[in-house]
């Protein structure tokens, strides 16, 4: 049974609350991703908010990480001839990344559960992350199904805690726990409650100039685009190797979680 996928919004004082929920599974496919950039575009787009909070509806879960289901087919679907390498450069999630890295206004990623894979590739696109206290697995284990971080995860960690780091962290697989993350640098901060936190953080950089955050998100902006655009065709290169395909043909059959594999 495939989950049902919802964004819910509200808005307190002129901060956005931006909720993704997947039931059952947590995970996000790209209608969801979609469904999250137009939320996310809308607010930005929106000049009564000055500040955006993404996190997940659900306790204990942000985004737990992209379907693999879904991402089986579009390796079938490369196989057949049906979808090519270059529509990967326009899919869903590369317009999320985008819009939030291009956003000209702070947007906070509340981390309140489980954050992996596809998730955290989210996380990451923000402009700050807090991971709740209680949270015990972020990360990025893709490899762990022969695929790697195909949403912009190897372009975005390696901006925030360097290319060696980042590397090594993507080829272990590896998922940490929220404290874990803060020491290395994956998360801002670590909280109680990280929405409550968020808020906080949002009405602080609420109180500044507009005109001035917008100046300071610009001037700080990544230039990697290329970069990302070589990180989409390289995954779905790797996604047309038939053993991948196999290998994640299993790992759906078994429905068993990223997480758990080693």
């Amino acid at each position: 049974m495939r989950s049902q996928e919802s964004v819910t919004q509200d808005v307190q004082a002129t901060t956005a609350v931006i909720r993704f929920a997947s039931d059952p599974s947590g995970t996000i496919t790209n209608k969801g991703a979609g469904m999250l950039a137009d939320a996310v575009e809308a607010v930005l787009a929106d000049p009564a908010i000055r500040t955006v909070v993404l996190t997940g509806a659900a306790p204990g879960v942000f985004i737990r990480h992209a379907d693999v289901g879904q991402i089986a087919r579009a390796a079938q679907a490369l196989a057949d001839g049906r979808t090519s390498p270059e529509a990967f450069l326009s899919a869903p999630f590369q317009r999320l990344g985008a819009l939030l890295d291009g956003a000209r206004k702070p947007v906070i990623a509340a981390i309140n559960g489980v954050c992996m894979g596809g998730g955290f590739e989210i996380a990451l696109a923000c402009t700050m992350r807090v991971a709740g206290a209680e949270v015990a697995a972020i990360g990025l284990p893709e490899i762990r199904i022969d695929i790697f971080p195909g949403a912009g995860g190897t372009q975005r960690l390696a901006r925030l805690i360097g290319r060696h780091r980042a590397r090594l962290f993507m080829l272990a697989g590896a998922v940490v726990d929220a404290r874990q993350a803060a020491a290395a640098g994956l998360v801002d901060e670590v909280a109680t409650d990280p929405l409550v936190r968020a808020l906080e953080l949002a009405a602080d950089f609420a109180q500044r100039s507009p005109d001035a955050v917008a100046a300071i998100m610009a001037l700080t902006a990544a230039d990697d685009a290329a970069g990302l655009q070589d990180e989409a065709l390289a995954f779905a290169a790797v996604l047309g190797a038939p053993d991948v395909q196999a290998r994640l043909e299993r790992f759906v059959a078994d429905g068993d979680a990223l997480d758990r594999l080693a």
